[in-house]
C-alpha cells in the first residue's frame, strides 16, 4: 500500500507554510495553556489514582506528539476529567491507587488505548463516531461531572475514607464519617474555589487557577499546616522520566484491562474529535477525523513510554488555546516544552500544595462540565435523545463508568436502527386539484391498485416491517392485483430488500397484476438490476414518474369489469374507464410498446407523452 508522507508526517504541510509572524501568537497561547496545564493536570491525575507527577508528565510528551500528528491547529491532547475517571474504575479493582502495580496498570492500560486508536485510525474507521450521539456525550459529561464532584468531597473535607468506584456506597461513607471533618482542609479547599470562580467572574483572562494554588500553598508553608494534619501533595520528582516500555509482562492482565481500554479509546476518541470540530466550526479549518485517531494514538502510546497516562483532547485547554490566539499546532508543542521545565524548575514547589486544594479545583471543574443550556436542549428535542441522555447519565452513576458508555453508544446506535429499520409508509393517491400525490382517506383508493409510497431505507434492517406492512395491506383488500411503489425517498436498498419484492410480486401475480415503481435514484435502480429482479417483472415497470407507472398498470393490467363496477373516482381516467372508453390510452399502442427498449438502456423508462399532461402529479 502507497502513504503519501504527509500521511506518516502530517506536520510537514503546515511547518512548509509557516510564517514568523504565526510565532508570537504561538507562544503566547503555548504559555498561557502551560499555566492552565499544570494545576489541572496534578487534579487529574488523583482522579486516576496516581501521583500527582504522572499527570504533569501526560501533559509534555504526549501534547507535543497530538499536536504534531493530529490535524487540527488548536487541540491540545492530555489528560482529561473523564478518561482518568474510566482509568480509575479500571484500575481500582485490580491494584491499590497509587502503588507500583497500578502505575505499571496504567502505564499497560495507555499503551493499549493507544494501539487500538491506531488500529482505528489507520483502518479509516472514523465515521464510526457519526454513531454516537451528542446526547451520549451530554449524559456521560454530566454523569463523570457529578461523580468527579462527589469523590472529591473526603478530600475536600479532610476526611479519611476507604476508595469505592460504587457511587451510593461513596456517598455512605461520607455522610457516616462527617464527624472527622478536617477544619483547616475544608478551609484551603473552599478558599481554592472562592479564588477560582472570583477570577473567573472579575478577571476571566487572569490564571485563577494557577494562582489560587499559589495562594494556598503559600499559606501551607508559611504557617506550617502540614504539620498540623492538612494533607499535602509531597515531594514531585523534578526530573523528565527517560523513555522505556511497560512492564509487558501485564500482557496476561490484558484480557482484564481490555474493555476499560475500548471505552477509553471510544471516549477519547469521540472527545477528541468533538473538540476539534467545535472550534474548526469557527476557523473554517478542515479536520481530518482519521488523523485525529491517529494523532490520539500515537500521544496515548507516547504516554505509556515517557511515564503518563492514558488521555484525550482537552476542552479547558483547547478553548484556551484557541482564544489566546494561537495560529498553528506549534502552540501545544510550546506547551508541552513549557510544562517540563515547570517541573524541572518548580516541582519542589508543589510539595506544600494541600490535597483539598487540587479537590477544589476538580470540584470547580465539575461545576464546569455540567452544562445545563445542551441538557435541556437535549431533554426537549426528541423523546430517544431524551432517553439516551438520562439512561447514560444513570448508568454512568450507578454502574461501572466504562460500561456505562456502552450503554450510551448501544443506545444510540438502537435508536439510529429503530429509526431506519421503520421507514414511513402509507397509501396515496393523486390530488384531482393539483394532480400531486397525496395521503389517501379511508375508501379512497383504487379498487384494483395500491399506490403506497416509502420514505426510508429499504435493507436488512428495514425488511421485514415493510413486508409486514404492504403484506397486511393487501390482506385486507383481497381483489386488488396490483401494486405501485412510489420510491422516491428510498435512498438505499439490498438484497434484503429486493427480496422483500419477491414476495410481494408473487403475491400480486397470483392475482392476476403485477408491481410498478416510480422514483426510482440510479443507486436503487442498479441494485434491482444486477439482482435480476427487473427481469423479472418484465421491462418498462419502472418510471420516473407516478403517473407514468399509473397508466402502463392501467394499459395492461386493470380489468374493464372491474373499473366499469368500481364506486370511486381516483383518477382522471377514471371516468372514461368507467363506460369502456380504454381507446384513451391510443388505438394502436400495444401496453408494452412505449417501453421498448428500457433492458437495453439500463435506465428507468420514461413516458414522454405523460410529462405535459396538466394533472400529471409531481415525481
Amino acid at each position: 500500500m502507497h502513504f503519501h508522507p504527509q500521511a506518516i508526517v502530517p506536520f510537514l504541510s503546515w511547518l512548509r507554510g509557516y510564517r514568523r509572524p504565526f510565532f508570537k501568537p504561538d507562544l503566547f497561547a503555548g504559555l498561557t495553556v502551560a499555566v492552565v496545564a499544570v494545576p489541572q493536570s496534578m487534579a487529574y491525575a488523583l482522579i486516576a489514582g496516581l501521583p500527582v507527577s504522572f499527570g504533569l508528565y501526560a501533559s509534555i510528551v504526549p501534547t507535543i506528539i497530538g499536536c504534531l500528528w493530529g490535524s487540527s491547529s488548536h487541540l491540545i491532547t492530555g489528560p482529561t476529567t473523564a478518561v482518568s475517571l474510566v482509568v480509575f474504575s479500571t484500575l481500582s479493582s485490580l491494584a491499590e491507587p497509587n502503588s507500583a502495580g497500578y502505575i505499571e496498570m496504567a502505564l499497560f492500560l495507555a499503551l493499549m488505548v493507544g494501539a487500538l486508536q491506531l488500529i482505528m485510525g489507520v483502518a479509516r474507521l472514523g465515521t464510526l463516531l457519526n454513531f454516537v450521539s451528542h446526547a451520549v456525550l451530554i449524559g456521560f459529561t454530566t454523569g463523570a461531572a457529578a461523580l468527579i464532584a462527589f469523590k472529591q468531597l473526603p478530600a475536600l473535607l479532610g476526611l479519611k475514607i476507604e476508595k469505592t468506584s460504587v457511587f451510593f456506597e461513596h456517598l455512605f461513607n461520607i455522610i457516616t464519617n462527617l464527624h472527622e471533618i478536617e477544619i483547616i482542609s475544608l478551609g484551603l479547599g473552599t478558599l481554592t474555589i472562592v479564588i477560582i470562580l472570583g477570577f473567573k467572574k472579575f478577571r476571566p483572562n487572569w490564571p485563577g487557577t494557577l494562582l489560587a494554588m499559589v495562594a494556598v500553598g503559600s499559606l501551607v508553608a508559611i504557617f506550617d499546616l502540614d504539620r498540623q494534619g492538612v494533607a499535602v501533595v509531597g515531594a514531585v520528582s523534578g526530573d523528565i522520566p527517560l523513555p522505556g516500555l511497560p512492564d509487558m509482562h501485564l500482557l496476561a492482565q490484558a484480557g482484564k484491562l481490555a474493555p476499560g481500554a475500548l471505552a477509553i479509546a471510544i471516549l477519547g476518541l469521540v472527545e477528541a474529535v468533538s473538540i476539534a470540530k467545535s472550534i474548526a466550526d469557527q476557523t473554517r479549518q478542515r479536520i481530518n477525523v482519521n488523523q485525529e485517531f491517529i494523532g490520539q494514538g500515537l500521544a496515548n502510546v507516547s504516554a505509556a513510554l515517557f511515564s503518563g497516562y492514558a488521555g484525550s483532547g482537552s476542552f479547558t485547554r483547547s478553548a484556551v488555546n484557541f482564544r489566546a490566539g494561537a495560529r498553528t499546532p506549534l502552540s501545544g508543542i510550546i506547551s508541552g516544552i513549557a510544562v517540563a521545565l515547570t517541573v524541572l524548575i518548580a516541582a519542589p514547589l508543589a510539595a506544600k500544595l494541600p490535597i483539598s486544594a487540587l479537590a477544589g479545583v476538580l470540584v470547580v471543574v465539575a461545576y464546569d462540565m455540567i452544562r445545563v443550556r445542551d441538557i435541556v436542549r437535549t431533554l426537549k428535542t426528541t423523546r430517544g435523545d431524551a432517553a439516551v441522555l438520562v439512561i447514560t447519565f444513570a448508568s454512568t452513576l450507578l454502574l461501572n463508568i466504562e460500561f456505562a458508555i456502552y450503554v450510551g453508544v448501544l443506545l444510540s446506535i438502537g435508536l439510529h436502527l429503530a429509526a431506519t429499520s421503520h421507514p414511513r409508509i402509507q397509501s396515496v393517491v393523486p390530488d384531482p386539484a393539483t394532480g400531486k400525490m397525496r395521503a389517501s382517506s379511508y375508501g379512497e383508493t383504487c379498487c384494483q391498485m395500491e399506490i403506497v409510497a416509502i420514505e426510508g431505507s429499504l435493507f436488512f434492517g428495514s425488511a421485514a416491517f415493510v413486508l409486514d406492512d404492504l403484506q397486511r395491506r393487501l390482506r385486507s383488500r383481497p381483489q386488488t392485483a396490483n401494486l405501485l411503489i412510489r420510491m422516491h425517498k428510498v435512498n438505499t436498498m439490498d438484497a434484503s430488500g429486493v427480496h422483500v419484492l419477491e414476495i410481494l410480486l408473487d403475491e400480486v401475480r397470483r392475482r392476476g397484476g403485477g408491481i410498478y415503481f416510480s422514483g426510482v435514484n440510479h443507486g436503487v435502480f442498479l441494485v434491482l438490476k444486477n439482482s435480476g429482479f427487473l427481469n423479472e417483472i418484465g421491462a418498462g415497470k419502472v418510471h420516473a414518474t407516478t403517473r407514468a407507472a399509473i397508466r402502463q398498470a392501467m394499459r395492461e393490467s386493470f380489468f374493464p369489469a372491474i373499473c366499469a363496477t368500481c364506486p370511486e373516482i381516483v383518477f382522471e381516467e377514471c371516468p372514461a374507464l368507467k363506460r369502456g372508453h380504454w381507446e384513451i390510452f391510443g388505438p394502436d399502442i400495444h401496453p408494452r410498446d412505449s417501453q421498448a427498449g428500457l433492458a437495453e438502456s439500463g435506465q428507468p423508462a420514461i413516458d414522454q407523452r405523460e410529462e405535459s399532461h396538466p394533472g400529471a402529479p409531481s415525481s
